[in-house]
């Protein structure tokens, strides 16, 4: 049954990998063994709705990998604040983050070397230490707040949801009231609480990038800083922020609106695909903050390199805004019950 295959693929996501293999054939097998007796009962093969409610029984594909899990870490500041369930998934992206922070700062490191530019190395720590923070920070605050969903609402998931997250965490099912169903057309709360908190965050980080450059290029920043074109899209950057917080808020009040969020962000990724027309020509994304005599030649070198590298990542990322915006249009034309199906 594809809905039992999406549930044991979901929970072995969530296993070490040591045991998945074990564990997920001695839960197939428990699971199959159930449904057939189930049918042996009825003296016909279950429903789908059926097959639903045994899942939604058995629990969560991560209560039900936290189960076979030995670890159970926390993360606890005077009270729990991630508990065991969620840990091993916000441990996985805080290492995704974190290691997608390393490599941008990594770039101007090497961009500085190949430039033939030197960095103190007392300058590379406290480089590498900020953004970190700011990203375990961020991701501690938004995991708190699913973990505190999970202590109010253990059973508000869908196993029909499964095929929809990028991750089982994301089937979370914020709408559900007990002896309720699903309904599929809501913007769930959830979402809408994690994208206003994040957008919040944002908006904080490019305000203290501003009057700090350091946190965008690390020592760099003592010749670097960002060329004359950007200066034009902070304002509309902040209004698309700002707009993208109140839709948040809207939805937590009237999360019937599914059509919002989808609107949303189908004007972000056209902002996105605009801007890069206007960025692209200016050729330039970083300059030199002030002459260095006779070693400018090195961070000229450094510059240009830099340069290149955020022209091949402003073109990657509107190629995805492009793909994105088709898809979120798509969706606007279909109907209600299409829409809630690939939601």
């Amino acid at each position: 049954m594809e809905m039992l295959d999406r549930y044991l693929k979901a929970v072995q996501s969530c296993l070490p990998e040591a045991q998945r293999e074990d564990i997920i054939n001695e839960l197939g097998e428990n699971l199959r063994s159930q449904i057939e007796d189930k049918e042996a009962a009825v003296g016909r093969p279950i429903t789908e709705a059926e097959v639903e409610a045994m899942l939604k029984e058995h629990g969560h594909p991560l209560i039900v990998a936290g189960r076979y899990r030995q670890d159970q870490r926390s993360v606890a500041f005077g009270r729990q604040w991630i508990g065991p369930v969620l840990f091993p998934f916000y441990i996985k992206v805080l290492k995704f983050n974190l290691g997608l922070t390393s490599i941008v700062l990594l770039v101007v490191f090497t961009a500085l070397f190949v430039g033939g530019t030197s960095v103190p190395l007392a300058s590379i720590f406290p480089t590498f230490v900020w953004p970190f923070l700011i990203q375990f920070g961020v991701l501690t605050v938004i995991f708190s707040l699913a973990d505190r969903h999970w202590r109010q609402h253990p059973d508000s998931w869908d196993p029909r949801n499964l095929k929809h997250p990028w991750h089982p965490a994301f089937a979370i099912q914020t709408e559900t009231k007990l002896g309720s169903k699903k309904d599929p057309t809501r913007v769930s709360r959830f979402d809408s609480v994690s994208q206003f908190v994040g957008l919040t965050i944002g908006l904080i980080w490019l305000r203290v990038a501003q009057q700090a450059p350091f946190m965008i290029f690390g020592p760099a920043a003592a010749f670097l800083e960002p060329a004359p074109v950007w200066h034009h899209f902070y304002a509309p950057v902040l209004v698309l922020w700002f707009g993208g917080m109140l839709q948040a808020l809207v939805n937590l009040i009237r999360p019937d609106w599914v059509r919002l969020p989808i609107i949303y962000r189908a004007l972000g990724n056209a902002f996105w695909i605009v801007s890069f027309v206007f960025l692209i020509r200016a050729r330039q994304w970083v300059v030199l903050a002030a002459p260095f005599g006779a070693s400018v030649e090195g961070y000229v070198r450094t510059v240009a390199i830099l340069n290149q590298i955020i022209a091949f990542g402003l073109t990657a990322l509107t190629v995805l805004a492009g793909y994105d915006l088709f898809r979120n249009l798509r969706r606007l034309l279909l109907p209600p019950s299409r829409r809630a199906a690939e939601t």
